[in-house]
């Protein structure tokens, strides 16, 4: 009987082995798969909240652009002309503010949108300018027989922001 008994428990210490290491490598494979998901989750995250990021940088620097153009919508008071900094196009308003000419310039430098208020007869520099949103690229023209201008504000990655705005003063 101490024989039989022997075996038995032989025979199960090695069905053990092998069952204890099958279910050890079913949860290495469990864990393996579980943390490639998460992985591949964080990434699928980042790339949603960066593009939404850019997004909103679009809409920040296009609603800026439109609301300026809306409120001193006036004869005479927007022009757009090249920017000393850069040389491209620069949106530029004139207002009166406390009975001083002033002039604000809109413009793309560095990679950012760029807001300067400036006297009437100064041109902006980078020390008085302020960010307005970070964008890659921006495009400004003005139609004057049409009275239209049309920009374009743009980001790597995003399909850029197109405007056409209509000048209602003469």
């Amino acid at each position: 009987m101490k024989k039989i008994l022997r075996n038995n428990l032989r025979q199960k210490k090695g069905s053990i082995l092998v069952e204890t290491i099958s279910v050890m490598l079913l949860l290495v494979l469990l864990g393996v798969c579980s943390l490639s998901l998460a992985m591949s989750s964080f990434g699928a995250y980042q790339r949603l909240d960066n593009s939404r990021a850019k997004s909103s940088e679009l809409r920040i620097a296009s609603s800026f652009i439109i609301n300026k153009i809306r409120q001193n919508d006036m004869s005479g008071n927007i022009d757009v002309r090249p920017d000393t900094i850069s040389g491209n196009n620069a949106l530029v308003i004139y207002e009166s503010i406390n009975g001083e000419n002033y002039a604000t310039w809109i413009y793309h430098d560095s990679g950012c949108l760029m807001e300067a208020l400036v006297l009437r007869h100064e041109v902006p520099s980078p020390d008085v300018s302020k960010v307005i949103a970070k964008v890659d690229s921006f495009s400004l023209d003005f139609d004057r027989e049409k009275r239209q201008i049309t920009f374009s504000v743009g980001i790597e990655g995003v399909r850029p922001y197109n405007s056409v705005i209509k000048i209602r003063s003469r």
